[in-house]
């Protein structure tokens, strides 16, 4: 009898390798042959599924999750936002192009609509039929083979090179689904710097004419644009879309700034430290709502929140207005449908795509910080609920990018992809340099030596070298012009609103003058809320402050908030309101 064969080792690591091999073979068992579609990818590419940037299978054409968080829990990573990831050769081609000569293009070049970037065969991800006769497990692999075969037939459709960035995590359009269905309003938030990039048509028919629920759109950062150009975006939304509301919005108005030192004649402005309630958007948002609700909801509470915040203007003193009820649930964790307006109870759905100012919405409607926010896109991971009034509740979705043809370098301005992760920077400082003349802005002199830049070409690297020898922006080992850490401090001070780049409507520039002397121009002057201030003059729009911290490293990005004056003290940096940027010298 031959003696028994010595066992293998088998470590902890193959053990588990075993149980995820196990695991997927009962997924691929129990749907038939359609898995669930992040398992099915793994095995269509050679690396695994999350990547980074500079992985062994970036060249084709897999995906990249952002803001990754340490750990060893199940699903800590589970709402990350996930995009494709470009290939080297894209990344080298736009490095080539950003060193070649910015040739200006007039303002009607800002002149864009909706079907831009959103064309038909590119719509939102819908949520398949459901009852309450399918079972969890049932209904997450209906799901996740409708997601799959949605994601499969837009890369079938549509090259990859002319899609723009979109999520491709199922678990956070699922949070856009119970929105929907929670909602009896939805209120769609979209900067208004770039008004027809963030809007989906998609979703508008999808809600008013399947869900048969009324939308809202909100322009919220007016204080970035001027009024005549919100006034002529106005008119094109209601002309485009009959069935949509329009309600302009801030969360700076000028009563929540306040004036800093002028030490060197820097006009410094930063966000008082008791905040106050939006009260003029919140107003216009109210009797939107009251149209649309009639008397199926008592609002009268809401109104009376409004009224005693206006009435207590003048009062630097926290106050406490009425018998307000405000509370913070957490997430539903099934699937919800309900009857509208059930209970008089208003739900209120948010949506939008990232950095747009949903939840800063949110704090300014409340008058206080109930969710935190974050410039970092994909902040809010899971949607959230929040009592505004005892009958009134506000319904916050994270942030979505929906499939659309926007050109990458544009969607990066527009803070739909984090600025941090980027790989090529310098094409979309290109795109802001093609219709702003950034070295007379910056006060940057050329890279070349040249003290005049009358005549002097510039290209979006030179731009980016000239600001980091302005900044100090230099590299450790070498002491050279650190250009790549200077182009994202550049698209930052762009999503801030210092550096000003906001698009028109089509035909505005011919149209210009009836728009600057047109009715709504004054209505939207008061939701701003530009007034004077008796300490420091005529006030000026601040840009958008954090009321967390932000989750980039502020190190990388330079000394974005404050500068030094002439006495060596800090001082805040300008925040003129159409984005003139101080010299720091």
């Amino acid at each position: 009898m031959a003696p028994p064969s010595r066992r293998v080792a088998f470590s902890a690591k193959a053990k588990k390798k075993q149980l995820q091999n196990k695991r997927e073979v009962n997924r691929e068992r129990e749907s038939q042959g359609d898995g669930d579609f992040l398992e099915r990818r793994k095995k269509n590419y050679v690396a695994q599924h999350l990547l980074t940037n500079d992985g062994p299978a970036a060249a084709s054409g897999s995906t990249e999750a952002i803001n990754l968080q340490p750990g060893r829990g199940r699903n800590i990573n589970r709402y990350n936002l996930k995009f494709h990831v470009e290939t080297k050769e894209e990344i080298e081609a736009r490095k080539e192009l950003a060193r070649q000569a910015i040739i200006p293009e007039p303002e009607t070049g800002l002149e864009l609509g909706t079907d831009f970037c959103f064309v038909p065969g590119l719509e939102f991800p819908q949520r398949p039929k459901w009852d309450y006769s399918l079972t969890q497990q049932m209904l997450d692999m209906k799901e996740n083979k409708y997601f799959r075969e949605y994601i499969d037939g837009i890369e079938k459709t549509f090259p990859l090179a002319e899609l723009s960035y979109f999520e491709l995590n199922l678990e956070t359009w699922r949070q856009l689904w119970r929105v929907l269905e929670m909602a009896d309003i939805l209120l769609v938030v979209i900067d208004a710097r770039f008004p027809c990039l963030l809007f989906p048509p998609s979703l508008y028919h999808y809600v008013s004419q399947q869900l048969k629920r009324d939308v809202i759109l909100v322009f919220n950062k007016i204080d970035l644009v001027p009024a005549s150009v919100l006034a002529a975006w106005k008119n094109y939304f209601q002309t485009q879309f009959p069935l949509l509301r329009v309600v302009f919005f801030t969360s700076l108005p000028s009563y929540n700034l306040r004036g800093g030192e002028r030490k060197s004649g820097l006009k410094a402005q930063r966000r008082k430290g008791t905040m106050k309630m939006a009260a003029e958007g919140a107003l216009k948002l109210l009797e939107v709502c009251e149209d649309v609700c009639g008397m199926q909801v008592d609002l009268s509470a809401w109104r009376s929140k409004i009224t005693e915040e206006i009435a207590s203007k003048g009062d630097d003193e926290e106050l406490e207005i009425g018998e307000v009820i405000q509370q913070v649930k957490k997430p539903d964790v099934g699937y919800h449908q309900q009857e509208r307006f059930q209970s008089g109870m208003l739900t209120i759905g948010c949506v939008g795509q990232p950095n747009v100012g949903k939840s800063s919405l949110i704090n300014a409607l409340m008058g206080k910080k109930v969710v935190s926010v974050s410039r970092t896109p994909g902040h809010t991971k899971h949607f959230q609920t929040i009592f505004l009034t005892p009958n009134v509740k506000l319904c916050d979705c994270p942030g979505l990018v929906f499939p659309s043809k926007l050109p990458r370098t544009l969607q990066v301005l527009v803070g739909s992809y984090p600025i941090a992760h980027l790989r090529e920077p310098y094409t979309a400082v290109g795109y802001i340099g093609k219709y702003l003349n950034l070295p007379e802005l910056l006060k940057i002199e050329h890279p070349s030596g040249e003290k005049s830049n009358e005549g002097v070409e510039w290209s979006a690297y030179d731009i980016c070298e000239g600001w980091a020898m302005k900044r100090g922006f230099m590299t450790k080992k070498a002491a050279r012009p650190d250009v790549a850490r200077s182009a994202n401090h550049l698209l930052r001070l762009s999503l801030e609103g210092r550096i000003s780049l906001y698009l028109r409507p089509p035909n505005y520039k011919a149209e210009e003058g009836k728009w600057q002397s047109h009715p709504d121009v004054v209505e939207i002057t008061n939701i701003q809320a530009l007034g004077k201030n008796e300490d420091d003059g005529w006030l000026t729009a601040a840009v958008e402050v954090d009321e967390a911290e932000s989750d980039e490293n502020e190190d990388e990005s330079g000394d974005e908030s404050e500068d030094v004056s002439e006495d060596g003290d800090k001082v805040p940096a300008s925040t003129n309101k159409f984005a003139l940027l101080e010299d720091d010298d």
